[in-house]
This record gives structure tokens, sequence and C-alpha cells, in this order.
């Protein structure tokens, strides 16, 4: 197989996003910084040719933290992570998080826009939740889910981590894939900005035209980011995560989009939100996976396990 192409995997160990207990749930997420050991095994890694780049980072765990000192942890930390992320990669080198939580998004999606505009970026989240709440009213206070809200709001409420991005995310160049799950004030934020959305209900009534409909999406960008949120799925696939939805996607409505995103010429990934440490964990990881596996389907030569 002959590719000019490399992935370089960055593993972003981190559990910075979630400082208290995720909103609805009962309990810390405690186990998702080992995400990406366990999903870049030696074997899988060795199924991808040429045999990828890897670069870690460690995050700071929230217990060691101030909480008076949030936001600056996230801004330092934010910046020492995309700041190894271009050191590191190669002209010619595929931009690959693992993490973690969703948190590290906002610096790998900084450190893409350091490299490309914002109006050549189309951005793609899959997830079950929109991640779009504010410090001032998110219920919970953890920046998880508040990621992509920093990304794309120029009004966000935080000056420290809006210093970082000169020029943010575009709503009208943004997509979710899944079924949201969401309050009101990230509702209000989508429909303001008139993001697109395709979830259960679309996928079901004909794949065929979702998936023509994401090939003209992307089309119109030179670069497409997709962050991927392991909770897409539904909880009766994926069960070792932070939240498992009760409503998610199926595999087969996933990834025939996955195929679909796989034939840009220039992509970067997030994978996100497995949890090794949570009950039975064997097919989230593999799952998870599959998804890299068919998103960098370019570069396999060796087929995951199912």
């Amino acid at each position: 197989m002959k590719n000019n192409k490399r992935i370089h995997f960055f593993k972003a160990y981190s559990r910075l996003g979630m400082i208290n207990i995720p909103w609805g749930e009962k309990q810390l997420n405690i186990g998702v910084e080992y995400g990406p050991d366990a999903v870049l095994s030696e074997k899988f890694v060795s199924s991808f040719h040429p045999r990828p780049k890897i670069t870690k980072y460690k995050f700071p765990l929230p217990e060691d933290i101030n909480k008076l000192d949030y936001e600056q942890v996230l801004y330092q930390s934010f910046k020492e992570f995309d700041e190894l992320i271009n050191k590191n990669l190669k002209i010619n080198e595929i931009q690959v998080v693992i993490g973690g939580d969703h948190s590290v998004a906002f610096a790998s999606v900084l450190a893409v826009l350091k490299r490309v505009k914002p109006d050549h970026v189309g951005y793609i989240q899959f997830d079950s939740h929109a991640d779009l709440c504010t410090f001032t009213r998110s219920p919970s206070k953890n920046f998880h889910g508040m990621v992509a809200r920093a990304l794309l709001d120029n009004k966000f409420d935080s000056t420290l981590l809006n210093s970082l991005l000169n020029e943010k995310l575009l709503p009208t160049n943004t997509l979710y894939i899944g079924n949201l799950d969401i309050v009101k004030e990230e509702k209000d934020f989508l429909d303001d900005k008139k993001i697109q959305i395709i979830d259960h209900s679309s996928i079901l009534n004909n794949i065929n035209s979702i998936k023509s409909r994401l090939k003209n999406f992307i089309s119109h960008f030179d670069h497409v980011h997709i962050s991927f949120d392991i909770d897409v799925f539904d909880k009766s696939i994926i069960k070792a995560t932070g939240t498992p939805s009760k409503f998610g996607l199926l595999k087969k409505e996933i990834y025939p989009l996955l195929l679909v995103l796989a034939e840009h010429k220039n992509i970067s990934i997030d994978l996100v939100e497995v949890n090794p440490k949570k009950g039975v964990h064997d097919t989230t990881i593999k799952t998870a996976r599959n998804v890299l596996a068919k998103l960098l389907s370019k570069f396999i030569c060796e087929r995951p396990e199912s």
C-alpha cells in the first residue's frame, strides 16, 4: 500500500474537563484519562501503514488543582497541548487526538485553526450532547460540556480561553451527528446559529440521502475536523463512557457516514470519552478502534477486532 501521508496519534491523558460530577450522573468519570492507552494497543497501531507516530501529553488531574484556578489551568494546558501538536506534526501527517474527556478537542481544534483559516474548515461532531453550555449557565461547571461553545461563540464567557483563538469555528460550517440531549441554553444557540443536525430519524428516513448530504457538506472545505464522542452510540452498544446514551445511534447508522468522511483529502480527528475503567469495556474499546479504522481506512492494512 502506497500513501504519501502518515497518521500521527496524540495521546491526550485527560479528565480535566470534569472537575465536578457530570450533569445527570451520580459519580465522577474516573478512568477516562486511560482511554488513549486502551484504544491504541500495540496490535491496533501496527494495523496501519505506514506505522503511525505517537506523541503523548498528560493533563493535570482535577483533584490536583484548586477549583478557583480551573480556567487558568485549562488555559495553560490547552496552550501547551496545542503547541505540542503543531511542534510535532509534520506537513504530511494526519492529526488524530485520542482522549481522555471531550475537553481535549479544544486544543485539538485550536491546533488546526493555527494551520487552516476557519472559513476553510468544516467541523463535524458525533455526539449525544451538544457541549454548548457556558460557564455562567452550565449545570455542572465542567468544561467538557462547553467545548463546542468555546470554539464557536465569539461571546463565550471566558476571556482567558477566548484569547487562545484569533478566530473561531464558523457555525455555518458546523454539523452535529447524533441524537442530542440538550438543555435550553444549548437549543437556543443551535437555533440562533442555524447549526445543522443529522439525527436518528434523518438517517432512518433515507441513509443514502444523508450520505449524499454529508458528501456535499464536506466538499465545500479544504479541511474537515471530526470530533467523535464515543457516547454517540446507544448504551446498548457503549457502556464504558461517562454518560451512556439512552437514545444513541447504532453502528449501521454511523459506520457508512464514517466511510464518506474517510474520502476527504484533509481530515483531522478527535476520539474521546472511552473509559476502560468503567464496567464491561471490551466492546467500547473495540468499537472505538473500528471508528478509527473506518475514518482512516486508507491506511489500514489489517482489520481490527469488531
